[in-house]
């Protein structure tokens, strides 16, 4: 059993993107999203792969772990649950899509996300609280915000759903034929200015390199990749905590390249990771 709920409260995004029309309503985030827990299975490790599945409005879109240029990044809380180690998400591979000017990262008619759970005690069910929020948008950009509460014991056999969405994984950037890898760091106003450049074939469609880094103090800004030949950059700007120094990780940069025919990435300013 899965329950679901939107919390009443609503607000319009408006500094990502506003209504077109000034008389515009803003819709309730029942009518534009739903969502369940899929019970999942025990692995052959003993973690529990279950999923939450969301389900969107036509032209409706919500985001992937990153936004991209703008939009709400999805925050998930499980501190509630019982028997619950930990977790993992893994995030199917992502679309690009552009609103008001900005190319966002996300998915559009649903998402299954798949979650790995490790019980703290083997063998035992997963008390499951999840608080979950998410950006929903179209002309106008909504957070929701969505809680969960089931008990998953692992009895079921593997979902179709589930398997699919682990399958649709990103690939790693030597498989798009990544050749070459150099990153530049420079001072900027305020902050830091990243770029990572990669020597790869071009792609169909448009390219988007999103640069991140998982764990630093840097507040991380996505700016718009350029390809110019057969070189691709990504770019970002690295805004510090104020008083508080943070150096940077070169190995720790984690980049993903998204185009319209797949995802790749690679870990680290080097290829010989």
């Amino acid at each position: 059993m899965s329950i679901f709920r939107s919390l009443a409260s609503v607000a319009i995004c408006a500094s990502v993107w506003a209504v077109s029309p000034a008389t515009a309503q803003v819709p309730r985030p029942s009518d534009i999203v739903a969502a369940e827990v899929l019970p999942g299975w025990r692995t052959e490790h003993g973690t529990i792969m279950a999923a939450l599945h969301l389900r969107l409005a036509r032209d409706w879109i919500t985001y992937w772990r990153h936004p991209g240029e703008s939009g709400i990044p999805p925050r998930l809380d499980l501190s509630g649950s019982g028997n619950l180690a930990g977790a993992r998400l893994h995030w199917p591979a992502p679309r690009l899509f552009t609103k008001a000017g900005y190319l966002s990262i996300g998915y559009a008619n649903e998402l299954v996300l798949p979650l790995e759970l490790t019980p703290t005690s083997a063998g035992m069910p997963i008390d499951l609280r999840a608080a979950f929020s998410i950006g929903v948008c179209d002309d106008v950009c909504i957070p929701v915000d969505m809680q969960f509460a089931t008990v998953l014991d692992g009895r079921g056999g593997p979902d179709r759903a589930i398997r699919s969405a682990l399958a649709r994984q990103p690939e790693s950037g030597r498989s798009a034929g990544l050749s070459d890898l150099r990153c530049e760091v420079q001072p900027a106003a305020k902050g830091m200015h990243l770029s990572a450049h990669w020597t790869i074939p071009q792609r169909a469609g448009q390219e988007y390199i999103l640069l991140e880094l998982p764990g630093s103090a840097w507040r991380v800004q996505s700016l718009p990749s350029q390809r110019v030949g057969g070189q691709l950059t990504g770019q970002a700007m690295l805004r510090g905590k104020k008083g508080q120094a943070a150096g940077i990780d070169r190995s720790a940069i984690r980049m993903t390249l998204i185009t319209p025919d797949g995802t790749f990435e690679h870990q680290g300013c080097s290829l010989t990771r």
